[in-house]
């Protein structure tokens, strides 16, 4: 196996393409029976019988530090050098980091299976960098980078896992497509990519009021890898400046359906009182408010623990220019 690295940086994508895959990781979605809340389809505004005494936010980030081609006898496969890091923040009589993973990847396409690669980056003692090697069956940069992005929120679902409990409302960054099970665990979604309601429905997000939620609806959804089931609604954190869209300040929680509904409402209203109180402002945050106060400073000591890019990207520089000699 010969490595040979892009020269265009890991922010920029690969300067070389592989022809796309027809569906590649489309995801579809499909409501099922609409409302599943009682009372009419109007603004709710939560009202749980009682707040959870820990509250604890999953997030996680990750990076691609270098784009690489590699090749083997007569196959030349595009790969990626990726790090990602998950961790938790936990509130409540203070608020602490207590959960953090760092994890290194090299990523390679057509289902390529070899040799973990490590490197030294920077000087002194500290301990070599290991990417483990993952096979992507696909071909693209793109399929390369969601490969990456699966193995970091499997990361960030298991420390979900491993932090859930009794009086314990656990609130995971995206939707819950990795997690199989009626666990409490929230999905909370940041970005709205589609709307799940349509016709007269979708017209409630412009009637929230911050603070306020939908009622729950339940829809299904798949992808590639696996299929799912959620119990799911939309919470209003600010109103929108007069030249924004209606949906700018909105969230959408979502749970897994093997909660029921009873248990669903309750969880989600804890949910919403929680990412009301916790959401950010602007100017402070570019992504206010969707982005919760916390998560910037988990995320801040998530990118410390992955260190200094350039350090990383000219340790895999070494590294390869150490295996051209090693072969003569």
């Amino acid at each position: 196996m010969r490595i040979a690295l892009d020269p265009w940086g890991g922010d920029y994508g690969s300067q070389m393409t592989a022809p796309d895959e027809v569906d590649g990781e489309a995801m579809t979605a499909q409501v099922i029976g609409k409302q599943v809340e009682k009372g009419q389809w109007r603004p709710r505004t939560p009202q749980p019988s009682t707040l959870p005494e820990v509250t604890t936010i999953i997030d996680g980030v990750m990076r691609v530090d270098a784009p690489a081609v590699v090749s083997d006898e007569e196959r030349r496969l595009l790969a990626i050098f990726g790090s990602y890091a998950a961790g938790a923040v936990q509130i409540n009589h203070r608020v602490a980091i207590v959960e953090e993973q760092i994890n290194r990847l090299f990523v390679v396409s057509g289902g390529y299976s070899g040799p973990d690669v490590t490197i030294q980056a920077g000087t002194g003692t500290k301990a070599p960098l290991v990417y483990r090697n993952v096979s992507s069956p696909d071909s693209t940069p793109d399929d390369l980078r969601r490969t990456l992005m699966a193995e970091m929120r499997q990361a960030e679902i298991d420390i979900a896992r491993k932090l859930s409990g009794p009086e314990h409302l656990v609130l995971a960054d995206g939707n819950l497509t990795f997690l199989g099970d009626s666990s409490s665990i929230v999905g909370v979604i940041k970005t709205i990519q589609r709307l799940y309601l349509t016709g007269k429905d979708v017209l409630i997000l412009e009637r929230l009021k911050p603070g306020e939620r939908t009622p729950l609806f339940h829809f299904s959804g798949s992808n590639k890898q696996r299929s799912f089931e959620v119990y799911t609604c939309y919470l209003r954190l600010a109103e929108p400046r007069p030249i924004e869209h209606h949906y700018a300040g909105l969230v959408r929680l979502e749970v897994k359906v093997g909660l029921g509904v009873e248990n669903a409402v309750e969880l989600l209203d804890q949910a919403a009182i929680k990412v009301s109180a916790l959401a950010s402002r602007a100017p402070k945050d570019p992504r206010a408010p969707q982005n919760l106060i916390p998560v910037g400073g988990l995320e801040r000591q998530l990118r410390h623990k992955l260190g200094d890019p350039k350090l990383v990207r000219r340790g895999i520089e070494r590294e390869l220019f150490e295996q051209r000699n090693r072969e003569g």
